[in-house]
């Protein structure tokens, strides 16, 4: 038994990809508590007539997914993230982000939803139980509280199939370890 596969202890947890991408890994960004994932099938009753209403088998039919994550700084990226249902406002001169606003009504939450990468700490560079989401945006509601205690940014995302989806083939929503069974095939 390797004591590095028990599940403990934070991981990391990556919005985005590349420069744009937000990494809470204790180091770029931190987490004032540990964050957690669902991943739900979603299944239809398959019934049999001759057998009344007992279910004969379940056909898996979507899933849904959640990542929460409570981070420890506020920013107008992580607010952005936060709140998916926004419009980052730039400085006219250094286009800097300087604020955020409520977007225009009929906006797209899935165009807003990033790759989202979670990754156990405790294995370093080991990427084999690494969990990796297609795309997730944030399309729940913000809270803050204003009292005399610490306060804190909390990130409820949620999961939409990937670009280029294929209904008739598995690996839409999400895949767990280092291999992505999408990524091009090429020299």
């Amino acid at each position: 038994m390797d004591p590095l596969k028990i599940p403990f202890g934070l991981s990391d947890i990556i919005i985005g990809e590349g420069a744009e991408a937000i990494t809470f890994d204790g180091a770029a960004e931190f987490q004032a508590a540990g964050g957690d994932l669902t991943l739900t099938p979603q299944f239809a009753d398959i019934v049999i007539a001759d057998f009344g209403e007992s279910v004969f088998d379940q056909r898996l039919v979507g899933w849904s997914g959640a990542v929460n994550i409570v981070a420890a700084e506020q920013k107008i990226e992580i607010l952005a993230e936060a709140l998916a249902a926004t419009e980052i406002i730039n400085d006219a001169t250094s286009g800097d982000p300087v604020g955020l606003m409520d977007a225009k009504m009929g906006m797209s939450i899935r165009s807003k939803a990033k790759k989202v990468t979670i990754h156990p700490r405790a294995l370093g560079t080991d990427k084999s139980m690494d969990i990796v989401i297609y795309k997730m945006a944030s399309n729940g509601e913000f809270t803050r509280s204003n009292a005399n205690e610490q306060g804190n940014v909390s990130i409820a995302l949620s999961m939409f199939p990937r670009d280029g989806m294929n209904a008739n083939e598995p690996g839409n929503f999400f895949y767990v370890g280092a291999t992505d069974p999408n990524a091009p095939v090429g020299p």
